[in-house]
């Protein structure tokens, strides 16, 4: 906590510009695309969760009313929410309640997943979005990423190790400072690395 993970994705969305360097995407600085073209590049998801109180498909379509009842069943089975949606009586039409009220936290997430999927981001950012999830929720979400692995570029910020285990880079971050970077599976092979002694204190 208070290491600057949300501080990165705060910068990332441009809610802040750094006081020094450069955020760069292919080559390109940040701030030089235009702000709400960059944004709609990105999509957001939170542990704090909203919901409409409407049916689970207009959730989806929360930033766009036009998408296809094909294009919710689609994003729907990419968040690994599909299955429990045709189970429930009235299936996309079900009203989920007062902020979701009627889901488990888990059934929540993936609906906002879905959501952020629908808007086709090139950037997807996970902030802490598995934190208070059960571990089947944590594991549905985890099975969301990996279908999306080489679709979209992904960030997820975490405390869990279980949630970042299958990532490409991993960033350890310690004081507002990167202060070790790699592949999970090569840094548990040094013992010397702070995310060995992570991961084997949290064991």
């Amino acid at each position: 906590s208070g290491s600057g993970k949300t501080t990165i994705a705060d910068l990332l969305l441009r809610l802040f510009e750094p006081d020094g360097g450069a955020i760069t995407v292919d080559g390109a600085d940040i701030s030089q695309i235009n702000l709400n073209a960059w944004r709609g590049r990105i999509g957001y998801v939170s542990q704090d969760m909203f919901l409409l109180n409407d049916t689970i498909a207009n959730n989806i379509r929360f930033y766009d009313e036009s998408i296809s009842g094909k294009d919710i069943e689609r994003v729907a089975k990419l968040a690994h929410i599909y299955d429990f949606i045709i189970q429930s009586p009235e299936k996309f039409e079900t009203v989920v309640g007062e902020r979701g009220i009627k889901l488990s936290a888990g059934q929540r997430q993936r609906i906002i997943l879905a959501r952020m999927i629908a808007r086709k981001p090139e950037i997807l950012i996970l902030d802490e979005a598995t934190s208070a999830l059960d571990n089947e929720s944590e594991v549905a979400i985890q099975g969301s990423l990996e279908d999306l692995r080489g679709k979209i570029t992904m960030l997820v910020i975490a405390h869990r190790l279980s949630t970042v285990m299958s990532s490409d880079m991993l960033v350890v971050l310690e004081d507002g400072k990167i202060v070790e970077q790699g592949k999970p599976k090569e840094l548990l092979k040094d013992r010397g690395s702070r995310f060995f002694n992570m991961y084997h204190i949290k064991e």
